[in-house]
Protein backbone atom coordinates (compact mmCIF):
# COMPACT_ATOMS: atom_id res chain seq x y z
CA UNK A 1 0.00 0.00 0.00
CA UNK A 2 1.52 3.37 -1.23
CA UNK A 3 2.33 5.06 2.71
CA UNK A 4 1.73 8.92 1.13
CA UNK A 5 -2.31 8.35 -0.05
CA UNK A 6 -4.15 9.98 1.49
CA UNK A 7 -8.45 10.66 0.82
CA UNK A 8 -7.72 13.02 -1.42
CA UNK A 9 -6.13 10.90 -3.66
CA UNK A 10 -8.29 8.23 -4.78
CA UNK A 11 -12.60 8.90 -6.22
CA UNK A 12 -15.09 7.30 -3.93
CA UNK A 13 -17.96 5.58 -5.75
CA UNK A 14 -20.88 5.26 -4.48
CA UNK A 15 -20.39 1.16 -3.84
CA UNK A 16 -17.54 2.59 -1.86
CA UNK A 17 -14.76 1.28 -4.30
CA UNK A 18 -11.05 3.61 -4.07
CA UNK A 19 -10.07 4.20 -6.76
CA UNK A 20 -6.75 6.12 -7.47
CA UNK A 21 -6.46 9.47 -9.14
CA UNK A 22 -3.77 7.91 -10.90
CA UNK A 23 -5.01 4.50 -12.26
CA UNK A 24 -6.17 4.89 -15.75
CA UNK A 25 -9.25 3.31 -16.37
CA UNK A 26 -9.96 3.46 -19.97
CA UNK A 27 -12.94 3.31 -21.60
CA UNK A 28 -14.28 3.61 -18.26
CA UNK A 29 -18.11 3.07 -19.56
CA UNK A 30 -16.95 -0.77 -20.06
CA UNK A 31 -15.33 -1.19 -16.42
CA UNK A 32 -17.57 -2.16 -13.94
CA UNK A 33 -16.35 -2.96 -10.14
CA UNK A 34 -18.94 -4.14 -7.81
CA UNK A 35 -17.99 -2.36 -4.57
CA UNK A 36 -15.39 -1.77 -1.89
CA UNK A 37 -12.38 -2.75 -4.17
CA UNK A 38 -9.34 -0.76 -4.17
CA UNK A 39 -7.33 0.29 -7.21
CA UNK A 40 -3.57 1.45 -6.23
CA UNK A 41 -2.01 4.35 -8.75
CA UNK A 42 -0.78 3.52 -11.71
CA UNK A 43 -3.06 0.66 -12.47
CA UNK A 44 -4.57 0.56 -16.06
CA UNK A 45 -8.11 -0.90 -16.98
CA UNK A 46 -8.65 -1.70 -20.49
CA UNK A 47 -11.92 -1.28 -21.28
CA UNK A 48 -10.93 0.44 -24.41
CA UNK A 49 -10.98 -2.62 -26.11
CA UNK A 50 -14.89 -3.14 -26.35
CA UNK A 51 -15.20 -5.91 -24.21
CA UNK A 52 -16.62 -5.56 -20.81
CA UNK A 53 -14.32 -5.61 -17.61
CA UNK A 54 -16.09 -6.99 -14.34
CA UNK A 55 -14.57 -6.78 -11.33
CA UNK A 56 -16.13 -8.60 -7.88
CA UNK A 57 -16.09 -6.89 -4.46
CA UNK A 58 -13.50 -6.28 -1.99
CA UNK A 59 -10.98 -7.11 -4.60
CA UNK A 60 -7.43 -5.46 -3.74
CA UNK A 61 -5.51 -4.24 -7.19
CA UNK A 62 -2.17 -3.82 -6.28
CA UNK A 63 0.27 -0.52 -8.30
CA UNK A 64 1.32 -0.66 -11.73
CA UNK A 65 -1.20 -3.92 -12.49
CA UNK A 66 -2.45 -3.82 -16.08
CA UNK A 67 -5.56 -6.31 -16.93
CA UNK A 68 -6.61 -6.23 -20.17
CA UNK A 69 -9.50 -8.74 -22.45
CA UNK A 70 -8.11 -11.59 -23.96
CA UNK A 71 -8.07 -10.52 -27.79
CA UNK A 72 -8.72 -13.61 -30.48
CA UNK A 73 -9.02 -13.64 -33.90
CA UNK A 74 -12.54 -13.38 -35.54
CA UNK A 75 -11.91 -15.25 -38.87
CA UNK A 76 -9.18 -18.20 -38.54
CA UNK A 77 -8.01 -17.41 -42.36
CA UNK A 78 -4.33 -17.11 -42.43
CA UNK A 79 -4.07 -14.55 -44.62
CA UNK A 80 -6.08 -12.09 -42.70
CA UNK A 81 -4.11 -9.38 -40.78
CA UNK A 82 -3.65 -9.45 -37.22
CA UNK A 83 -4.51 -13.00 -36.10
CA UNK A 84 -1.58 -13.32 -33.37
CA UNK A 85 -2.10 -9.67 -32.24
CA UNK A 86 -2.89 -9.67 -28.44
CA UNK A 87 -3.20 -13.34 -28.21
CA UNK A 88 0.42 -13.48 -26.45
CA UNK A 89 3.48 -15.52 -27.49
CA UNK A 90 2.94 -18.97 -28.34
CA UNK A 91 4.70 -21.09 -25.64
CA UNK A 92 7.30 -22.81 -27.06
CA UNK A 93 7.29 -26.87 -26.39
CA UNK A 94 10.52 -27.73 -24.23
CA UNK A 95 12.41 -31.69 -24.61
CA UNK A 96 10.65 -32.67 -21.32
CA UNK A 97 7.25 -31.95 -22.88
CA UNK A 98 6.76 -28.87 -20.69
CA UNK A 99 6.25 -24.99 -21.95
CA UNK A 100 8.65 -22.65 -22.14
CA UNK A 101 8.38 -19.27 -20.70
CA UNK A 102 5.96 -17.45 -22.89
CA UNK A 103 7.25 -13.64 -23.13
CA UNK A 104 5.02 -10.55 -21.98
CA UNK A 105 1.23 -10.80 -23.68
CA UNK A 106 0.32 -7.69 -25.67
CA UNK A 107 -1.93 -5.45 -24.69
CA UNK A 108 -2.37 -4.32 -28.50
CA UNK A 109 -6.94 -3.32 -29.17
CA UNK A 110 -7.98 -5.76 -31.53
CA UNK A 111 -7.92 -4.98 -35.05
CA UNK A 112 -10.70 -5.39 -37.31
CA UNK A 113 -10.40 -8.81 -37.80
CA UNK A 114 -10.52 -9.43 -34.07
CA UNK A 115 -12.18 -9.44 -31.05
CA UNK A 116 -11.90 -8.89 -27.30
CA UNK A 117 -13.45 -10.98 -25.16
CA UNK A 118 -15.37 -10.34 -21.89
CA UNK A 119 -13.13 -10.43 -18.83
CA UNK A 120 -14.41 -11.42 -15.37
CA UNK A 121 -12.71 -11.02 -12.06
CA UNK A 122 -14.22 -12.56 -9.20
CA UNK A 123 -14.65 -11.24 -5.92
CA UNK A 124 -12.39 -11.06 -2.71
CA UNK A 125 -9.45 -11.39 -5.50
CA UNK A 126 -6.19 -9.50 -4.88
CA UNK A 127 -3.86 -8.95 -7.74
CA UNK A 128 0.11 -8.09 -6.81
CA UNK A 129 1.60 -5.01 -8.05
CA UNK A 130 3.11 -4.66 -11.41
CA UNK A 131 1.18 -8.03 -12.67
CA UNK A 132 -0.07 -7.95 -16.04
CA UNK A 133 -3.78 -9.95 -16.54
CA UNK A 134 -4.87 -10.59 -20.39
CA UNK A 135 -6.83 -13.79 -19.00
CA UNK A 136 -10.26 -15.41 -20.07
CA UNK A 137 -11.47 -14.85 -16.18
CA UNK A 138 -10.28 -15.26 -12.84
CA UNK A 139 -12.38 -16.54 -9.96
CA UNK A 140 -13.29 -16.02 -6.45
CA UNK A 141 -10.93 -15.94 -3.82
CA UNK A 142 -7.55 -15.90 -5.42
CA UNK A 143 -4.76 -14.20 -4.79
CA UNK A 144 -2.04 -13.27 -7.41
CA UNK A 145 1.04 -12.32 -6.40
CA UNK A 146 3.33 -9.39 -7.50
CA UNK A 147 5.32 -9.71 -11.05
CA UNK A 148 2.94 -12.26 -12.45
CA UNK A 149 1.95 -12.79 -16.13
CA UNK A 150 -1.40 -14.10 -16.37
CA UNK A 151 -1.25 -14.69 -20.45
CA UNK A 152 -4.74 -14.41 -22.90
CA UNK A 153 -6.66 -17.15 -22.56
CA UNK A 154 -6.21 -18.67 -19.50
CA UNK A 155 -8.77 -19.17 -16.42
CA UNK A 156 -7.66 -19.48 -12.88
CA UNK A 157 -10.69 -21.06 -11.27
CA UNK A 158 -11.93 -19.95 -7.58
CA UNK A 159 -9.91 -20.88 -4.32
CA UNK A 160 -6.02 -19.97 -5.83
CA UNK A 161 -2.92 -18.67 -4.88
CA UNK A 162 -0.56 -17.94 -7.63
CA UNK A 163 3.03 -17.38 -6.33
CA UNK A 164 5.01 -13.78 -6.99
CA UNK A 165 6.47 -13.78 -10.46
CA UNK A 166 4.78 -16.51 -11.63
CA UNK A 167 4.03 -17.01 -15.47
CA UNK A 168 0.93 -18.54 -16.21
CA UNK A 169 1.15 -19.52 -20.20
CA UNK A 170 -1.70 -18.74 -22.67
CA UNK A 171 -4.53 -21.44 -22.30
CA UNK A 172 -3.49 -22.70 -19.13
CA UNK A 173 -6.21 -23.73 -16.94
CA UNK A 174 -6.03 -23.60 -13.12
CA UNK A 175 -8.34 -25.63 -10.57
CA UNK A 176 -9.94 -24.70 -8.06
CA UNK A 177 -7.69 -25.03 -4.89
CA UNK A 178 -4.64 -25.25 -6.54
CA UNK A 179 -0.79 -23.66 -5.91
CA UNK A 180 1.05 -22.06 -9.12
CA UNK A 181 4.18 -21.09 -9.12
CA UNK A 182 7.50 -20.41 -11.49
CA UNK A 183 8.01 -19.59 -15.46
CA UNK A 184 6.03 -21.08 -16.87
CA UNK A 185 4.10 -21.37 -14.38
CA UNK A 186 2.89 -25.08 -12.81
CA UNK A 187 0.49 -26.21 -10.57
CA UNK A 188 2.98 -27.27 -7.28
CA UNK A 189 0.39 -28.39 -4.55
CA UNK A 190 -3.53 -28.31 -3.58
CA UNK A 191 -4.70 -25.64 -0.93
CA UNK A 192 -7.07 -26.85 2.31
CA UNK A 193 -10.61 -26.31 1.63
CA UNK A 194 -10.65 -23.87 4.45
CA UNK A 195 -8.07 -21.76 2.19
CA UNK A 196 -11.08 -20.07 0.78
CA UNK A 197 -12.26 -18.52 3.77
CA UNK A 198 -8.99 -17.35 4.56
CA UNK A 199 -8.65 -15.39 1.32
CA UNK A 200 -12.28 -13.81 1.82
CA UNK A 201 -11.32 -12.80 5.50
CA UNK A 202 -7.83 -11.31 4.04
CA UNK A 203 -8.95 -8.93 1.46
CA UNK A 204 -11.68 -8.16 3.78
CA UNK A 205 -9.15 -7.19 5.91
CA UNK A 206 -7.06 -4.92 3.38
CA UNK A 207 -10.12 -2.92 2.64
CA UNK A 208 -10.19 -2.16 6.31
CA UNK A 209 -6.80 -1.72 6.72
CA UNK A 210 -7.22 0.66 3.90
CA UNK A 211 -9.67 2.59 5.01
CA UNK A 212 -8.73 3.10 8.69
CA UNK A 213 -5.09 3.96 7.49
CA UNK A 214 -5.40 5.67 4.55
CA UNK A 215 -8.58 7.44 4.95
CA UNK A 216 -8.79 7.70 8.40
CA UNK A 217 -12.01 5.96 8.82
CA UNK A 218 -13.79 3.13 9.95
CA UNK A 219 -14.41 0.47 7.34
CA UNK A 220 -17.98 -0.47 9.01
CA UNK A 221 -19.26 -3.63 8.77
CA UNK A 222 -18.27 -6.40 6.05
CA UNK A 223 -20.84 -8.55 3.95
Amino acid sequence: MPSSQSESDYIRTTTQNYISRSANLLGASNVRIKGKSIVQPNVTIHGDYGAPVHIGRYCYIDEGVVIAPTVVPISSDPMLPGDDIGSGSSSTQADDGQSSSPSSPTTTPPSSNQKAIHLQIGSYTHIGSNTQVQSLSIGSSVHIGSNCIISPRSKIYDCCIIEDNTVIPPDMIVPPFSRVRGSPGRIVGSLPECCGGELLEGCVDDFAVFVRRVLGKDAGNGD
